[in-house]
Formats: C-alpha cells, structure tokens, sequence
C-alpha cells in the first residue's frame, strides 16, 4: 500500500533555532511531500495560523493536523480558542500533558472540544505521548471508548509507543484500529541519552525500532492514511533528513507490494 507522508513540523526545531513557516513549506514541497502537521505548544503556536488557509495553493501541501497540548487547569480555554478560530486544518490532535483537576476534569475538557469539533466539523485524534495523561494507546483507546463520539479518535506514534515500553504491537494497532486518525513514525533507540532518558528520537532509517515492521503491521490492519514522519533531534541539516526519511517510507512501501510475505512476522510483533 502506497501511503502519503507527510512532517511534523518539530522536523524543522534545530540546535541553531526553528525554521521559518514558509522556508518550511517550500522544502516539505521541493522534497515531494505530501503535507505538513504544524503544533501550538501549550496552546502557543510558532506559526501563524491564519497562513493555514493558503498552504494548499502556495504549495500543494496538506496541512494534515494541528497538535496542541493540553495542560488541563491552566491553558483549557486557550486550547478552546484555537479550535474554535482554526481554519485550513480539519484534525487536530490532542495530547494532554497535565492535569490540576484530575481525570474527571479531562473528561469535561474534551467534551468541550468535542462540541467545538461538532460545530465547526472538526476531528480530534487524542495522542499517546510518554509522560503525559495519555501517554499509552490503552489510555487513548479507554478514553475514545468513553465517549464513542464520531468526532473522536486516536493517532498512534511509533516513537512514543516505543519509549513507553508498551509493547504488543499488533494487538494495541487493532484496538485502536476503529479510532485511528493519524500515524506518526521515528526512528528511535532506548537510551539513557534520549528524550526524557528513555529513547532518542531519529530519522525514520536510524536506530533500533523497525519501521518496516510498524507499516506492514499498519497495512494488516487496513491503515491507508498519511504517515507522518517526527523529526525533533536538533542535530544538522534538516534538508537530507527530511529526503532520507522520505526515500525510507517510500521504499519501505514498495518492498511491502512486492513481497508482502516479508511482514509476517509471527508472534514477535
């Protein structure tokens, strides 16, 4: 199965300072991407949002979700906002990195969302992220469970699903197959060295995870959405990253069309 790929926007976040949006967009175009996912930190977006709009036009690119992060007691209404003003994105994916109130308190602020997505015709993917509220798919899945809303799922990253530990590839893919929205990869090692002393977060051809393992595991299940690719290692040029990532999915692909037994990989996954 042939996917579209698109970056994050972390990809451009580097040791010397964050690229411009549009410098962006234009290398994301030039490498032959396919779309962009762009973030608002605590509800604080590096981009100009109002530049969504025009994204497709200028440059051919989706804008293929907005992450924001949730830190329920203290930004819920500046995340309330966003969602409310966004425009030129359909999905947004919602971590939910802390909480003052408790889950209960969670529940009331996604609810909130999920009535702001009802109006404006908007999906919200809640995203897995190691130290976080929802840091493992079980805890995403529980909660797309509780509310059973059509507005509602879950998008699955492959470096958090890694750094977590979670384990039981194929069977947290199949329960999360009727909310899954989004799909993000990396290339990841556990270390000590890494993000949060866990795991290094890599071009999508370095380190220990198997991303032909992680896709072939996503055909199985009938994924054909996008395959975001994470970045955020802070190391050189961004430009050969992006084009060795790229090269790596789409290869990846095309040995899962020509030889699909190659992803039986038995009980390991």
């Amino acid at each position: 199965m042939s996917h579209s790929v698109h970056a994050l926007d972390s990809f451009f976040y580097t040791s010397m300072g964050v690229y411009a949006f549009e410098s962006q967009c234009e290398m994301l175009a030039e490498l032959g991407y396919d779309g962009i996912t762009v973030s608002a930190w605590g509800g604080q977006p590096l981009t100009d949002l109002s530049l969504l709009p025009s994204v497709k036009a200028r440059h051919g690119l989706d804008v293929t979700g907005l992450y924001a992060v949730l830190h329920e007691g203290r930004n819920d209404a500046l995340i309330r906002r966003i969602i409310e003003s966004v425009d030129g994105v359909e999905l947004i994916e919602l971590a939910v990195q802390t909480s003052v109130n408790g889950e209960a308190a969670i529940l009331r602020n996604i609810e909130a969302v999920l009535r702001i997505a009802e109006r404006r015709d908007l999906r919200i993917a809640l995203y897995p992220h190691l130290r976080h509220v929802t840091q493992t798919t079980s805890e995403v899945v529980r909660l797309c469970e509780y509310f059973d809303h059509p507005r509602l799922g879950a998008s699955f990253n492959g470096y958090h699903w890694y750094a977590s530990q979670e384990g039981r590839l194929a069977e947290r893919l199949a329960a999360m197959r009727p909310w899954l929205m989004q799909v993000v990869l990396s290339g990841s090692a556990l270390s000590p060295l890494g993000w949060g002393g866990v795991a290094t977060m890599e071009p999508v051809d370095r380190g220990e995870l198997d991303n032909f393992a992680v896709i072939a595991a996503l055909d199985r299940i009938g994924y054909t959405g996008s395959l975001g690719i994470l970045g955020w290692d802070y190391c050189g040029d961004v430009y050969p990253k992006l084009d060795r990532c790229l090269a790596t999915i789409r290869a990846i692909d095309r040995r899962l069309q020509a030889h699909p037994g190659w992803a039986d990989f038995g009980a390991g996954l």
